[in-house]
C-alpha cells in the first residue's frame, strides 16, 4: 500500500489540485460527500456520516487510474525560425492513486475511522524541448513539476437517526519537485530533487435528518502548512524574486493546502437519492497560492443514484471556476494587471495548470455476496483552453489545453 501510494504520479485533479471525490461511489456522484453517506471514505469528506454506517466493520479499497492531457504552445520562436512558435503535449499523464478506508462501529452511537487518501497533486513535464530562443532559453525551460499530497485520517464519530458530529485528525505528506533549465548555452540547471514535508490538520462536520429522507451536512477542513525546502524560492529566484534587495521580493518556499468548507442536502430513500452540495476552497488565503495570485475556489457538486436489491448506478456533475487568474489581464487582476504576471503566469500555466472546470461522472456497484462488493466510476473533463502572456520569460503567448478522464476501482468488504 505505501508503495502504491509513494508511486503516485501528479496532475490527478479538478478543483485547483484537489481530486473530486474520494472512493468509487463519491466520484460516480459528481465527487459529493457532504451529505450523502458512501462508507468510510466519508472520513475525509464528512466524518459525522461515519454515524449513519449500519455495519460493524466496513473495509473498502480503491485505486483510481487517472489520464491526463495537458498541451503547451507558445509563439516564440527559435534563433533559425523567429516566426515559427512551438508546441508540445505533457509527458506527465498516466497515473494511479489510491484510497483505502476502514470503518468499525464501538456501539449504537459511536463509530470510529481509519483512511489513506491521494487528496491532491499537480503537475507537468515539458523536458524534451529542443527549440532555443532568441534570449538564449528553450520553450518551456525544459520544465518538470511535480506535487503529490496523501492523508492519513484517523476519525470518530457520533450519529443518531435525527443527528450526528464528527471530527477527523489529518497527517498529510507531501513531496514537490520542480527543476527547469535556465539557459541551455550555458548548461544552467535549477533544481534539487524532490523536497517532503509533513503537515497537520483537521476536519469536523455534522449532519442533521428533519426527515427520515432528508440529510442536511455541514463540513470544515482546515489549512495545513507544508514547506518544501529549495523548491519554489529557488525556482523563484531564478526568474528575479529575490535577487535583488530592491526589485521583486523572494518567494517563499511554504505552499499551504488551503481551508475549505461546504454544505450539502441529500433526499435518499428505497429507491434513488440526489445530493447536492456547495465548497469554497480558499486558494485566496493559502501560502505560497496567493503568492502566485490563486484565487478562492466555489465548486458545485451534484448526484444521483437509483438502488435495487444488491445494486446502485448513478451520474454526476461537479464544477468548480478556474482558480488561477491571467496575471497580465487588468480585468482578472485586482487592481491591474500584475506587473510581474508574465512570470506568474509561466508558473502557473506551464507548470502547474490546475484550470479543469467541469466534470461529468457515472459509476455503479454490485454486490457480489453479504460481505463483498465491487464498485466503478468513470469521470471525464472535457479540454479547457487558456491563453495567456509569458513574453518577458522568452515564451511569447503560451495557450494552455488541459482535458482529463479516469477510472475507479473499488472493492467493499463488511463484517
Amino acid at each position: 500500500v505505501a508503495a502504491l501510494a509513494l508511486g503516485a504520479t501528479s496532475v490527478f485533479a479538478t478543483n485547483g489540485d484537489h481530486m473530486i471525490g474520494l472512493g468509487a461511489e463519491s466520484r460516480a456522484l459528481g465527487g459529493t460527500g457532504v451529505s450523502h453517506y458512501t462508507g468510510a471514505g466519508n472520513g475525509l469528506t464528512n466524518p459525522a456520516l461515519l454515524g449513519k454506517s449500519t455495519d460493524k466493520t466496513q473495509f473498502i479499497f480503491a485505486g483510481t487510474f487517472f489520464d491526463p492531457t495537458v498541451k503547451a504552445s507558445s509563439t516564440a520562436g527559435s534563433v533559425a525560425n523567429p516566426a515559427v512558435g512551438t508546441s508540445k503535449t505533457s509527458s506527465q499523464d498516466f497515473s494511479v492513486i489510491p484510497a483505502i478506508s476502514l470503518s468499525h462501529r464501538i456501539n449504537d452511537e459511536i463509530v470510529v475511522g481509519l483512511g489513506m487518501y491521494g487528496t491532491a497533486g499537480m503537475g507537468t513535464d515539458w523536458r524534451g524541448s529542443t527549440v532555443q530562443n532568441a534570449i538564449g532559453k528553450v520553450d518551456f525551460y525544459n520544465m518538470r513539476s511535480s506535487l503529490m499530497l496523501m492523508q492519513f485520517a484517523p476519525s470518530i464519530a457520533y450519529g443518531t437517526d435525527t443527528f450526528g458530529v464528527g471530527l477527523t485528525a489529518i497527517m498529510q505528506y507531501g513531496a514537490l519537485d520542480i527543476g527547469f533549465d535556465q539557459n541551455t548555452t550555458a548548461n544552467q540547471h535549477v533544481g534539487n530533487g524532490v523536497s517532503s514535508d509533513f503537515g497537520y490538520g483537521f476536519q469536523v462536520g455534522a449532519y442533521v435528518n428533519p426527515t427520515k429522507e432528508i440529510t442536511v451536512g455541514v463540513v470544515y477542513k482546515s489549512a495545513i502548512d507544508m514547506e518544501y525546502k529549495d523548491q519554489i524560492s529557488k525556482a523563484a529566484l531564478a526568474f528575479g524574486y529575490g535577487a535583488n534587495p530592491a526589485g521583486l521580493a523572494a518567494k517563499s518556499d511554504h505552499l499551504e493546502q488551503p481551508a475549505e468548507y461546504g454544505v450539502g442536502l441529500t433526499y435518499e430513500n428505497d429507491t434513488f437519492a440526489v445530493t447536492g452540495e456547495v465548497k469554497e476552497i480558499q486558494w485566496g488565503d493559502a501560502k505560497g497560492y496567493k503568492d502566485f495570485g490563486w484565487k478562492d475556489q466555489t465548486v458545485y457538486a451534484l448526484g444521483a443514484k437509483y438502488k435495487a436489491e444488491g445494486m446502485w448506478v448513478g451520474v454526476g456533475y461537479n464544477y468548480g471556476k478556474n482558480p488561477i487568474p491571467n496575471n497580465t489581464d487588468a480585468t482578472s487582476v485586482a487592481g491591474g494587471a500584475n506587473t510581474n504576471g508574465d512570470t506568474l503566469n509561466m508558473f502557473n500555466y506551464v507548470m502547474f495548470p490546475g484550470t479543469v472546470e467541469t466534470t461529468y461522472t457515472m459509476g455503479g456497484g454490485l454486490a457480489i455476496s453479504e460481505s463483498f462488493g465491487v464498485c466503478l466510476a468513470y469521470t471525464y473533463a472535457p479540454e479547457v483552453s487558456d491563453t495567456v502572456s509569458a513574453a518577458t520569460v522568452g515564451a511569447g503567448l503560451v495557450t494552455m489545453k488541459h482535458a482529463q478522464q479516469a477510472l475507479t476501482i473499488g472493492a467493499k468488504f463488511t463484517f
